[in-house]
């Protein structure tokens, strides 16, 4: 902990490895209301509202690694991969989306959200099915 006039300061390094299993739920919304921590219990990490001021290199790392990007850059992966490739195999989609999604989800919810990917670009009439696991652009 360091001490800064007068008032205690959290050791940033300390909470991003201790944080997941002591948090309380009046705490997670007392840190969530004010911008501390993102994410989901028990998926959450440090801001970067607290990281940025830091200047920890390893600290905004794990930041990106955590955060992951919005849903709308993973299904315009999706498509730029199925108009460059053409139809493609599921575990294509899943070889391509899984390793750059939040490094805070396991492996059963990463299926998922690629799952829930390519409903919504079939859905918008973006893509088709055109077989078992087998995706093309509509």
């Amino acid at each position: 902990m360091i001490e800064k006039n007068n008032k205690k300061s959290i050791d940033c390094k300390q909470i991003s490895s201790n944080l997941k299993p002591q948090i309380s739920d009046e705490e997670f919304k007392y840190l969530k209301k004010n911008k501390f921590i993102e994410g989901r219990k028990p998926n959450i990490f440090l801001s970067f509202k607290v990281i940025e001021p830091t200047n920890n290199e390893e600290l905004k790392a794990e930041y990106i690694a955590n955060r992951s990007f919005d849903d709308a850059h993973f299904k315009e992966m999706i498509i730029e991969y199925l108009n460059k490739f053409g139809k493609t195999k599921r575990k294509s989609i899943d070889n391509l989306i899984i390793p750059k999604l939040s490094a805070t989800l396991t492996e059963e919810q990463k299926k998922n959200k690629v799952t829930n990917f390519l409903s919504a670009l079939r859905m918008e009439g973006k893509i088709k099915s055109t077989s078992y696991a087998i995706w093309e652009i509509f």
